[in-house]
């Protein structure tokens, strides 16, 4: 008969569970009753073991699994099945975040999307003086939306507008952006032409 090691507990223990041939897993069902389960390995006994407390659901309590040696001896392992290491999540690749777009490409805002179009040549609609706080300033819209219609640059730059209220601020604006525009039209139109005469025509 061999004697586990006495050292320690911990080292009895170890040699016994070491050496097993022979594991139990025993239920208290209350009142002296047992519900008890034998195999030959370890990693049976503890699936017995959850299988013992998934028949007996309204037991709290956990199987007390015992290993036992060739001589006998014996050695509590547990109060409860012992679970298999948790395998090792892979990490989590984070999602690459989306680059940024080059400022450039961003949605302009309202009014520099104004200013934009009128650089581009673009004329900029007529503001709308249709609320009663604009009436006595119609006359002169109109007169600059006349002027615009007419492409006069000259004009436009000499009409007078002091801008104190929101309804000559409102034709001041108009009266700049529409300037702004007739003149890269102007200049689009002049190099267009310088192009034309720079090209050969065909056949020659």
């Amino acid at each position: 008969m061999t004697t586990p090691n006495l050292t320690s507990p911990e080292a009895y223990n170890a040699e016994i569970i070491a050496n097993a041939v022979k594991f139990t897993a025993s239920l208290f069902l209350g009142r002296g009753e047992y519900a008890t389960i034998e195999a030959t390995s370890r990693e049976e006994i503890d699936q017995l073991a959850e299988m013992l407390s998934t028949e007996h659901p309204t037991v709290k309590s956990k199987p007390v699994i015992t290993a036992f040696d060739a001589a006998g001896n014996q050695a509590v392992i547990s109060g409860q099945p012992a679970k298999a290491p948790k395998a090792e999540k892979p990490a989590k690749e984070k999602p690459a975040k989306a680059a940024k777009e080059p400022a450039a490409d961003k949605a302009l805002g309202k009014r520099a999307q104004i200013a934009a179009d009128a650089e581009a040549g673009i004329l900029p609609a007529a503001p709308d003086f249709s609320a009663p706080t604009h009436a006595r300033f119609r006359k002169k819209l109109a007169e600059i939306v006349a002027l615009v219609d007419k492409a006069d640059i000259k004009a436009l730059k000499a009409y007078p507008i002091n801008p104190v209220s929101s309804s000559p601020k409102a034709m001041d604006k108009y009266r700049n952006l529409a300037v702004i525009a007739l003149e890269a039209q102007r200049k689009a139109a002049k190099a267009k032409a310088k192009t034309e005469e720079s090209t050969p025509e065909a056949g020659q």
